[in-house]
C-alpha cells in the first residue's frame, strides 16, 4: 500500500489549555511603573501630554513640496523625550558609498512593489468609545483630531469593531440577546442599539475626520442561544443556526451602512482557536470556518450585495495551517481573499511563508495589544516598532494595534486583559496621555497613506539572537517615497540611504525609530538581488485582488530557514508544505516498538512519557510547561534500527503540537546528527526521512508557545521502494539563484486538480503532489559544520 503524509485538517482544539491568545492574560512580573493623572507629567513611557503634534501639527502626511533634493526626518527616541520629532533635512550625494560614515546601507528599490497598503489602525472597541466619550467635547475633538486627521494627526486609517462585546466592554452583549432557553431564528429582535450608545458616535467622528477610514468588523461570539453553551462565553456555533447566524452578519452590514458606516471586511470569528473561560469567545476549527463562509456567509453577502469582504482566520502567526485551510477549500477561497493575523504567537515571517504557499491571498494584521508583559519602556516600543516593520515586510496590508484609549485602570474591562495598554489614556481627571504605542504606531501611519505600495529596501543581515538596524520602504499614492528604519541595538548606528545612483547618510540613535520622506527621480536604477539579499520568484498573471497582480513568491535564507528541511546525503533539501500537499512513498510498515525506552527534558506528573508508546490515544504525555526552545524527547530504540518517517499524535489534546522541531539521530547517544527540521503540522506530524539507521532519536523543540507539548503516541515506519521523479499538471514554473548562490525554484499548480510536482533532489523517494491554487518553493542547501 502506499503511504500518504499529508498537511492534516486542523479539528477542534482541547478546551484545556488552549494557547493563549493574548500574553496579556499570563501577567508577567515586569509591569511598567502606572501612568499618574496628570498628562502634564512624563509618565513611565516618557510620553507628552495630548494636543496636536508639537513640531507639525498642519504639516500634512504626505508633503507635495518634497523636491528631489530633499530627505526629511521624523524621529521617536523616548531616551531623549523625542516624539515624531521633526529633524533637520538631509541631501542627497551621488558617487560611491565610502567611508566609516557610512555605516549600515540600505538600499532603496522604488522599481520593485509589492503589495498595496490598506491602513494603520487599532480597534474603536466599546472601552475605547466609552472613555473617549467621556471626555469634555473640546478635549475629544482634539484627541480625535491627533489619532485621525491626515494633516493634522497621525492619521490612523483603518479600525476594527468588535460586533458585540469583547473583552473590552462594560458587560457581555451580542445584537440578539434573549433570556435563557429561548430563541430568535427569525432575528426579529435584532438591534445595534447598543452600539448606538457610545461606539458608532466615535465611528463617526472618526469617519468625518478621516472619509477614507477602512472599517472591519469581528464578532467574539455569536448570541448565546446560537451556540452549545448557550451562553456568549465557551461553546461553539450550532449547524442549526449556520445559516441564521449569516442574517446576523447581513443584518450588522446593513445597520451599520445606514448608520453612515459601510464596512470593508469583516471575519467569521476572532481567535477560533482560543476559548476563553471569562468573556466572549468561540471555538471554531479551520473546518468548521470553511463549511461556514463556503455554504453561508460568503452566498448571504453576496446575495445582499453589500461588496464586504471576508478576511479569514484572524489569530496568530504560529497556526498557518489554520488559514492556509480556508485558501485549499475551494467553496470557501472564493469569498476569502486574504488572511487576518494576530501577533501574540508564532513568528511575522508566517505571512511570508503562507503567502508563498498560497500566493493568491492577501494578508492584514488585525490585533497586536501592547501592555506590561512587554516589560521596560524601550523593549516594549521595540516591540511595536518591529510589528510595524515585520508585518509590511511579510505582505501585510495593515498594522492594526488593539484598543484605541483606555482608562486609568486599562479598562473598562469585561472580565479579560487587565494588562493591556491603548494608544491613548483618558486619565479620570479627564486629561489624555498618549502612550508609546500612539508614537510607534505614528512613525507609519502619518507617512504612509492608503493605496500605497510597499517597495523594495535592504534589510541587514544579522546574526542570530542579535537585534540592530531593520526598515522597511513605501511608495505613495503621490509617488513620494517614505522610509522607516528602527534601531534595536544598543548603541548609536550610522546609516545610508541608497536610491539608484544616490545616497544620504546619517545616524540613529539606539533604540530611537525614523521615518525618511523623499521623491525618488524618474528612471531609478534597480538595486539588485545581490545588495537586496533575496530574489523574486515570477509564476505569472494572477486574478484581480492578488497582492501584486501577478504570482510573486519573495525567497531569501531567513525564508527558507523556515520551511521544513530534510538531510539527503550531504544536501540539505528544502521545501515548503502547503496545506494540501502530499508526501507519498510506494508503501511503508510501522516498526514494533518492543524495548523501546523514552525520556523527557520535562514532564507533567500526571502525563509521563509511557503514555506516548501504550497504543492509547486518550492517554498522553506532556510537558506540562508551554514550549519553548530546547524542550525534548530523546527514544532508545534498543539497537539500532532503519526507518524513514517519524510519527507524532496528540490525540486528543489537538492543540498541543509541537509548533517546531529539529531532529537528530545518534549511534551511542553522545554523538547526535541533525537530520530534519521543519514546523508541526497539525495533531498529527511526520517527518519524511530517507531510509535513516540510528539507535536514538532526540526531538528538540525549536519554537515557543503557550500550549504544551503532548504525544499521545510516538511511531516509527519505515518506507520501501523508489520513486521516479515526474511532473504532471498545470504547473508554472520559476527559478533562480540567491545572492548566496543557493539554487532556489518553485511551482504553482494553476489547473482545478491536484498536480505531482518532481523533488528535486536524488534519494528522497515521495512523490510530492500539490493542491489547486498552492505553490512550493523547493532548495539546495550543502552541509555544513
Amino acid at each position: 500500500m502506499t503511504s500518504t503524509l499529508p498537511r492534516p485538517t486542523l479539528p477542534r482544539p482541547a478546551l484545556s489549555r488552549p494557547a493563549r491568545s493574548r500574553p496579556a492574560l499570563a501577567r508577567p512580573a515586569g509591569r511598567l511603573v502606572p501612568a499618574t493623572t496628570t498628562a502634564v507629567t512624563v509618565v513611565a513611557l516618557a510620553v507628552a501630554p495630548l494636543g496636536p503634534v508639537a513640531s507639525a501639527a498642519a504639516a500634512p502626511a504626505v508633503d507635495p513640496s518634497l523636491a528631489p533634493g530633499a530627505v526629511r526626518v521624523w524621529t521617536t527616541d523616548l531616551a531623549a523625550g523625542q516624539h515624531l520629532a521633526r529633524g533637520a533635512d538631509l541631501s542627497w550625494s551621488t558617487g560611491p558609498v565610502t567611508g566609516p560614515d557610512a555605516g549600515t546601507v540600505i538600499a532603496v528599490d522604488p522599481t520593485r512593489r509589492y503589495q498595496r497598503m490598506t491602513g494603520f489602525g487599532a480597534a474603536m472597541t466599546e472601552s475605547s468609545a466609552i472613555v473617549l466619550g467621556r471626555l469634555p467635547e473640546e478635549t475629544r475633538r482634539s484627541v480625535m483630531t491627533d489619532l485621525f486627521s491626515p494633516r493634522q494627526g497621525i492619521g490612523l486609517s483603518f479600525l476594527r469593531n468588535p460586533m458585540g462585546a469583547s473583552d473590552f466592554a462594560t458587560d457581555s452583549y451580542s445584537y440578539d440577546d434573549q433570556p435563557a432557553g429561548q430563541t430568535d431564528p427569525r432575528l426579529r429582535d435584532f438591534s445595534i442599539a447598543r452600539d448606538e450608545q457610545a461606539v458608532i458616535p466615535r465611528l463617526r467622528e472618526a469617519r468625518r475626520i478621516n472619509p477614507g477610514l477602512t472599517l472591519m468588523g469581528t464578532p467574539w461570539s455569536p448570541p448565546g442561544w446560537m451556540k452549545t453553551s448557550d451562553s456568549m462565553v465557551t461553546g461553539t456555533l450550532l449547524p442549526q443556526y449556520a445559516k441564521t447566524y449569516a442574517r446576523y452578519f447581513v443584518k450588522y452590514l446593513e445597520a451599520y451602512r445606514a448608520a453612515g458606516l459601510p464596512v470593508q471586511y469583516v471575519s467569521a470569528q476572532n481567535e477560533p482557536l482560543y476559548e476563553p473561560a471569562t468573556y466572549p469567545g468561540m471555538s471554531f476549527t479551520a473546518d468548521q470556518e470553511a463549511a461556514f463562509i463556503g455554504r453561508d456567509l460568503g452566498p448571504a453577502l453576496a446575495r445582499a450585495g453589500l461588496g464586504t469582504k471576508i478576511l479569514g482566520y484572524d489569530h496568530n502567526w504560529d497556526v498557518p495551517a489554520y488559514p492556509e485551510q480556508l485558501q485549499a477549500d475551494r467553496r470557501a477561497a472564493r469569498y476569502v481573499p486574504g488572511t487576518a493575523w494576530h501577533c501574540y504567537g508564532g513568528d511575522v515571517g508566517a505571512q511570508s511563508v503562507a503567502h508563498n504557499d498560497y500566493p493568491r491571498a492577501q494578508a492584514f494584521e488585525t490585533e497586536c495589544s501592547g501592555g506590561t508583559w512587554q516589560g521596560t519602556d524601550t523593549q516594549a516600543f521595540a516591540a511595536t516598532m518591529q510589528t510595524l516593520i515585520g508585518v509590511p515586510r511579510n505582505w501585510g496590508q495593515s498594522v492594526v494595534l488593539w484598543n484605541v484609549a483606555l482608562d486609568d485602570r486599562r479598562g473598562p474591562q469585561n472580565h479579560g486583559c487587565d494588562t493591556c495598554r491603548g494608544l491613548v489614556t483618558v486619565h479620570d481627571d479627564g486629561t489624555v496621555t498618549k502612550e508609546l504605542d500612539y508614537w510607534a504606531l505614528a512613525q507609519a501611519s502619518r507617512f504612509v497613506r492608503p493605496g500605497a505600495v510597499r517597495i523594495a529596501s535592504s534589510e541587514p543581515a544579522l546574526p542570530a539572537g542579535s537585534t540592530g538596524l531593520s526598515d522597511v520602504a513605501f511608495t505613495n499614492p503621490d509617488g513620494s517615497q517614505a522610509v522607516i528604519v528602527f534601531n534595536g541595538g544598543t548603541t548609536a548606528a550610522d546609516l545610508t540611504l541608497r536610491v539608484g545612483g544616490r545616497h544620504v547618510s546619517t545616524s540613529l540613535a539606539a533604540g530611537a525609530a525614523a521615518t525618511y520622506t523623499f521623491r525618488a527621480p524618474a528612471g531609478v536604477r534597480p538595486a539588485g538581488d545581490a545588495r537586496l539579499g533575496w530574489t523574486d520568484l515570477d509564476l505569472g498573471r494572477a486574478p484581480a485582488g492578488t497582492p501584486t497582480g501577478r504570482y510573486t513568491l519573495s525567497v531569501g535564507p531567513a525564508l527558507l530557514d523556515q520551511l521544513d528541511q530534510v538531510r539527503v546525503g550531504d544536501r540539505w533539501l528544502v521545501m515548503s508544505r502547503p496545506y494540501g500537499s502530499q508526501l507519498v512513498a510506494p508503501a511503508s510498515t510501522a516498526l514494533s516498538r518492543t524495548g523501546w525506552q523514552v525520556t523527557a527534558s520535562a514532564s507533567d506528573p500526571d502525563s509521563p512519557v509511557a503514555n506516548l508508546l501504550d497504543g492509547d490515544l486518550s492517554t498522553r504525555w506532556s510537558s506540562g510547561t508551554g514550549q519553548v526552545p530546547g524542550m525534548s524527547l530523546t527514544v532508545d530504540l534498543g539497537a539500532a534500527r532503519t526507518f524513514s518517517q517519524l510519527v507524532l499524535d496528540s490525540g486528543t489534546s489537538v492543540g498541543d503540537y509541537l509548533r517546531g522541531y529539529e531532529l537528530q539521530t545518534s549511534p551511542d547517544g553522545s554523538a547526535w546528527t541533525t537530520v530534519a527540521r521543519g514546523q508541526g503540522t497539525g495533531p498529527v506530524t511526520t517527518v519524511a526521512l530517507p531510509r535513516t539507521t540510528a539507535r536514538y532519536l532526540r526531538i528538540v523543540s525549536t519554537e515557543s508557545s503557550g500550549s504544551w507539548w503532548s504525544v499521545a503516541e510516538l511511531n516509527l515506519r519505515e518506507a520501501s521502494g523508489t520513486v521516479r521523479q515526474t511532473s504532471r499538471g498545470t504547473l508554472r514554473r520559476d527559478s533562480a539563484r540567491l545572492p548566496d548562490g543557493t539554487r532556489v525554484q518553485a511551482a504553482l499548480n494553476a489547473g482545478r486538480s491536484t498536480a505531482r510536482v518532481a523533488i528535486p533532489v536524488a534519494g528522497f523517494d515521495y512523490r510530492y503532489t500539490l493542491p489547486a491554487g498552492a505553490a512550493v518553493t523547493f532548495a539546495e542547501r550543502p552541509v555544513t559544520g
